[in-house]
């Protein structure tokens, strides 16, 4: 099947790769997905029969490339401020154990690259170079993608990739789509390697999920097929009702990933596993988990939550049952703290480090309770300062 040059060139990203000349220079998997959905590209995949370091470099010029990484897996990833470009050369793969990284090796053959993919409708590749523009979908992508049916490429793909199951998932509710029979079958699969992904690669996943339009039913189906649990045994809750809560509180964004966790018994994890997660990421659960509702005021949330994003904040109140007509006011007025006297002031005028600080809270404090307004910073200290005498 040859794809039709206009609705490949009306890409402005892909019709700059048209001034790369290679042996075979194909798009694959997701961005061929995309285009042939008219969904916009996010991101482009690049595969080459051969390793040609002098097409890396071209691409490089062509895009403005600000920064270049090299994977494991014969891949280069190259960012730049308007895409992110992977680029790979063809490569067969072989999975040590259940649940393991795959071992990659060069195959030179665009067929045997794609088989080796998830999902058909990930398994398909347009030919930029010669330019001949055929679609090259060994699996019947194209036919599946119509019919809008999620299909496996082989039996025991979650097997060997678990994380495939996320996938899935996300794959069915991102773009209406109905698993196959032997997509179905593939969840079971899973459950027997599940406990063998590391951290970070579920970690992942999840975090993706959290900047989905539809999260709410990909993270319910998680719960449904008990995923997590498969995963980790301490993940032994599902509160459904928690989890909508969180999704119509929280951003679309990446960095809440772990609040979405909470509903299937994050606490749990988070205290046998601290060092899993970053510092900003402990400190929040740490806060979201450690603190009971304290005298519901502003300041006294200021007391605890000074440093914290909005949305940790607001995850905090919504498991403390704290109205969040408080919560919302404290966010609002945090926002607006911009005291007329500064750290610096108070340490030249009190001379103690540690105790400018408490200092500059009681300030901070004073703001937000209407206890001072703007410019009653300085008064305020000198009060403090005398009471300490």
């Amino acid at each position: 099947m040859r794809i039709a040059l206009d609705s490949i060139s009306q890409y402005s990203i892909i019709r700059s790769l048209l001034y790369v000349e290679n042996e075979n220079l194909y798009i694959v998997g997701g961005c061929v997905r995309d285009l042939l959905l008219n969904v916009p590209l996010t991101d482009l995949d690049v595969v080459l029969e051969r390793k040609s370091l002098s097409i890396i470099n071209n691409l490089e010029q062509i895009f403005g490339v600000t920064k270049k990484t090299l994977s494991q897996f014969l891949t280069f990833k190259l960012k730049s401020p308007k895409i992110v470009i992977d680029v790979a050369q063809a490569r067969s793969e072989r999975y040590e154990h259940p649940g393991a990284l795959p071992e990659v090796t060069p195959c030179y053959d665009i067929v045997k690259d794609l088989k080796r993919r998830d999902f058909t409708i990930n398994s398909m590749a347009i030919q930029l170079y010669p330019r001949t523009f055929y679609l090259m979908d060994p699996l019947g992508g194209f036919e599946d993608l119509k019919k809008r049916i999620l299909r496996v490429n082989k039996q025991g793909s979650f097997m060997d990739d678990p994380t495939r199951a996320f996938r899935a998932i996300k794959y069915t509710y991102r773009f209406n789509l109905y698993l196959d029979a032997s997509t179905e079958r593939e969840f079971e699969n899973a459950k027997k390697s599940l406990p063998m992904v590391s951290f970070p690669r579920i970690k992942r996943e999840v975090e993706l999920y959290a900047a989905e339009e539809r999260r709410l039913l990909m993270f319910a189906e998680l719960g449904k097929r008990n995923i997590l649990f498969h995963w980790n045994n301490m993940f032994d809750t599902f509160d459904y009702d928690l989890l909508v809560e969180m999704d119509r509180i929280l951003p679309r964004k990446q960095s809440v990933w772990c609040l979405f966790l909470i509903p299937f018994g994050l606490e749990h994890y988070f205290i046998h596993n601290k060092d899993k997660f970053t510092v900003s990421e402990r400190r929040t659960l740490e806060k979201i988990f450690g603190h009971g509702t304290p005298e519901i005021t502003v300041g006294a949330l200021h007391k605890i939550f000074k440093d914290e994003a909005p949305e940790g904040v607001r995850a905090w109140g919504l498991l403390n049952g704290v109205d969040e007509r408080i919560i919302d006011k404290y966010i609002t007025e945090r926002g607006k703290l911009n005291p007329s006297i500064s750290i610096q002031y108070i340490i030249e005028r009190v001379k103690d480090p540690k105790l400018s600080r408490e200092f500059y809270e009681k300030i901070e404090e004073a703001l937000l309770e209407g206890i001072i307004r703007p410019g009653e910073e300085k008064e305020f200290l000198e009060k403090l300062l005398t009471r300490l005498c």
